[in-house]
């Protein structure tokens, strides 16, 4: 799935955690994902979102931005966030620096879980 489209999927490494709200645990940082997910706790998936279904919301994910390249009519911001990467698309004008720190928020039903071994959509 990362290598359609561009750019590419982020596809991140985590297990599920089902509390009150479940998440998917990505390098030590709660990633959301759907309340109905039938994924059982303590599963190891890839979570993938697309960069641009990541969006800049006062409870997001904190990351810190390392990258910003304008590309015409788009803006791709590459991030750093615990022991992770990721990277995400803004259409909309914004003035990113490297060093600021974003909150972003994948839109859920956008979000793919894959098993981390077979690569299957769960």
């Amino acid at each position: 799935a990362d290598f359609i489209g561009s750019p590419s999927m982020n596809l991140l490494k985590g297990v599920v955690r089902k509390g009150d709200k479940p998440i998917v645990e990505i390098a030590g940082t709660p990633f959301p994902m759907a309340q109905n997910s039938k994924v059982e706790d303590g599963r190891n998936v890839v979570y993938g979102v697309r960069p641009e279904h990541l969006e800049i919301h006062p409870d997001g994910v904190p990351a810190k931005i390392s990258v910003v390249e304008p590309t015409g009519s788009e803006t791709l911001v590459f991030l750093r966030f615990g022991d992770g990467e990721m990277v995400a698309l803004f259409r909309e004008r914004h003035d990113f620096k490297p060093g600021d720190t974003l909150h972003l928020k994948p839109r859920l039903d956008q979000v793919h879980l894959f098993d981390s071994e077979t690569g299957r959509r769960l």
